[in-house]
């Protein structure tokens, strides 16, 4: 038979795109995107750097210009303190010695004392407050006094301005340290605010760059989930792929052109293969049945007589016809199986649909004296009927074929979070390690002989697969006490109530 598959031939694997097409976002490479991603996601980053920067160099500013004023008004606290001072000793040495000296003195120390005073209430809030008038005009009524004066000064006058400048020395001083302090309050609640306009600041750029982050993860994620969901559909015959444009990275993009080569070719192939099968199955029927009927007829005598070896001769011709029309027949029911992919849960009674399928093989129970105990722990189950009757049923016939004459079988069905549990055990000969995994397999048999009369053709086990599969189950063997073989079945319990 000559082979009626075309040669598969790949698409070339460049594509001419135009030097604008390549330097637009949609044909970076994956490398690159990445790359423009991380550069974009730094941007908020970056500004909080500067931002930070220069708020640290404000406060710095801000800290050193305080500093400088806080030295400058303590020393001139201090000054005039001495100042102060001075002028009273001054004063007091002109009061009992009453010379030419002593009164130079004393002007020139009120007069220093009056212009440190002056300089001092000027500085204080751009404004002459009315203490530092009283201030002033007291050493001005101290320099006229003096200059008047052709003797000693009086005592008792003298004590009284001293107390009076001392009492307005002390009033200036304590306004003085009040401004320096309310500029350190003022300095301390601006540097607050500062850090709290940089946290808000750095609250926003972070929440931006997460943001930024979650996007650009997602454009790079999506066409990989886009591929994801096509080649999840290239494996479910009966389904369509998605064969628009990927809209993602270079390398992205070519994948989901060859993608799409590939759903064609086996969409095509599968055409071929069905097609193939019906044409096999259609001329493979009319020969067997005229072997068939001509075995008969040969089993008849209706062409003549025929000896014990003739006899034996058109017996096993008619067997094997037999096998192979029964083989034929099974192929195309599981071919045809395969193309029914399409689930549909509903809420069933699981004892029922166990007692409704151990009905359909009550006769062959019967027959090999088998005893059944089923446990279901289950009273609703959300399932496919067809499917989960078809595993059933298939773990059922290969107990019937492969356990031993007058045995056991159990059917347990229970719930063990997250899943619901699905077992048929069956004493008998155990399956050998060595073939825990390959008897799901399609077409592939145990060493143990079936104890019926019919022929395996070794798809039972790979149903009972497929249809765990579909129900997004698995199948394995486990053990159970009492019995030689157990197959388990895990589906997710999706809706199943106790």
């Amino acid at each position: 038979m000559k082979s009626i598959a075309p040669a598969l031939t790949l698409p070339a694997a460049s594509r001419h795109h135009s030097s604008l097409q390549h330097l637009s976002l949609q044909h970076l490479s994956l490398q690159q995107r990445l790359i423009v991603s991380f550069a974009i996601a730094l941007i908020p980053l970056a500004v909080l750097l500067w931002q930070g920067h220069t708020v640290f160099q404000r406060i710095t500013v801000m800290a050193q210009t305080e500093a400088q004023v806080a030295m400058r008004e303590a020393r001139q606290v201090e000054n005039l303190d001495r100042l102060a001072v001075d002028s009273e000793r001054a004063l007091r040495q002109h009061a009992v010695v009453a010379s030419t000296n002593t009164l130079t003195q004393s002007r020139q120390a009120l007069q220093q004392y009056r212009q440190a005073i002056t300089g001092a209430c000027l500085t204080m809030d751009g404004t002459t407050p009315t203490h530092c008038t009283n201030h002033i005009e007291l050493i001005d009524a101290q320099l006229a006094n003096i200059g008047n004066s052709n003797g000693p000064l009086n005592q008792s006058t003298l004590t009284a301005d001293m107390a009076q400048l001392r009492q307005l020395q002390s009033e200036l001083t304590e306004r003085i340290w009040n401004q320096l302090n309310s500029r350190l309050l003022a300095q301390g609640e601006a540097i607050q605010n500062e850090q709290q306009s940089l946290y808000w600041q750095t609250f926003s750029l972070v929440l931006l760059t997460a943001l930024m982050v979650v996007g650009s993860s997602r454009r790079i994620a999506a066409p990989i989930q886009r591929l994801d969901r096509m080649i999840r559909s290239l494996g479910q015959p009966g389904t369509t792929p998605d064969l628009n444009s990927i809209r993602g990275p270079r390398e992205l993009n070519e994948l989901g052109e060859r993608l799409n080569w590939l759903s064609g070719r086996l969409q095509q192939l599968e055409a071929l293969r069905l097609a193939l099968l019906r044409h096999a199955a259609h001329e493979l029927k009319t020969p067997l049945a005229s072997i068939k009927e001509g075995c008969a007829l040969l089993e008849q005598g209706i062409t003549g007589p025929l000896s014990q070896s003739q006899r034996e001769v058109v017996s096993l011709l008619s067997g094997s016809t037999d096998r192979l029309a029964q083989l034929t027949e099974q192929l195309l029911d599981y071919n045809q199986w395969l193309q029914q992919t399409e689930v549909k849960r509903h809420t069933l009674d699981p004892s029922a649909l166990i007692n409704d399928t151990l009905s359909q093989h009550q006769l062959a129970l019967k027959q090999r004296r088998l005893q059944v105990r089923v446990v279901c722990t289950l009273d609703r189950l959300h399932t496919d009927p067809t499917l989960f009757q078809r595993m059933l049923d298939n773990l059922i016939n290969n107990a019937l074929a492969y356990g031993a004459e007058g045995g056991r079988i159990q059917v347990r069905l229970e719930h063990q979070a997250p899943w619901v549990i699905l077992e048929v055990a069956n004493t008998g000969p155990a399956i050998p390690e060595h073939l825990h995994q390959s008897i799901f397999e399609p077409f592939q048999r145990g060493e143990t002989p079936r104890q019926d009369s019919l022929q395996s053709s070794g798809l039972g086990l790979s149903i009972v697969t497929d249809c765990a599969r579909l129900l997004d189950g698995r199948v394995g063997l486990s053990e159970r006490t009492g019995y030689d073989v157990c197959v388990r079945i895990q589906l997710p319990e999706r809706g199943t109530h106790l």
